[in-house]
């Protein structure tokens, strides 16, 4: 389920659902607060229930989302009490908790945290001194030179 920040203001999240809980009878409880545009229920992996408890219910307008949280949040729904928030939208970039490769070898990583040869560059010569700090070491070290 991926979100969009422009749809995620529409959008509302409604946890503690039970699972005789469809489509149908999530819509017809919404209905009331506006035209709904989808609903989704994510699918749980490996597991005969219809849902995993949650759904995502999507407003023509984010009005009509602040109203069904306004109404919803702790109402009774197939005996279960629901919780009803805005939705957020998903992170960009990855997840590291699903992921199987090293989080340097996402894109998304990249870019944010690695400078790019130019501005390598730029910091070693911009801290790079002029004179060999060691040179001066190396005068006093041997002594005093005698002609």
């Amino acid at each position: 389920m991926s979100i969009s920040e422009g749809r995620a203001k529409s959008t509302v999240h409604v946890s503690g659902l039970d699972p005789s809980v469809t489509e149908e009878s999530l819509h017809y409880a919404f209905i009331p607060f506006g035209d709904i545009i989808d609903i989704q229920f994510p699918k749980p992996a490996k597991s005969k229930e219809p849902h995993r408890g949650y759904a995502f219910v999507e407003f023509e307008t984010p009005l009509d989302a602040e109203a069904a949280v306004d109404n919803m949040n702790y109402a009774q729904l197939n005996g279960h009490t629901i919780h009803v928030s805005a939705a957020k939208p998903q992170k960009e970039g990855f997840d590291i908790t699903r992921s199987k490769v090293a989080v340097w070898n996402q894109e998304t990583w990249m870019q944010e945290n690695v400078v790019d040869e130019e501005d390598r560059r730029a910091l070693q010569e911009s801290s790079a001194p002029d004179v060999d700090p060691m040179q001066s070491l190396e005068n006093t070290a041997a002594g005093p030179q005698q002609d």
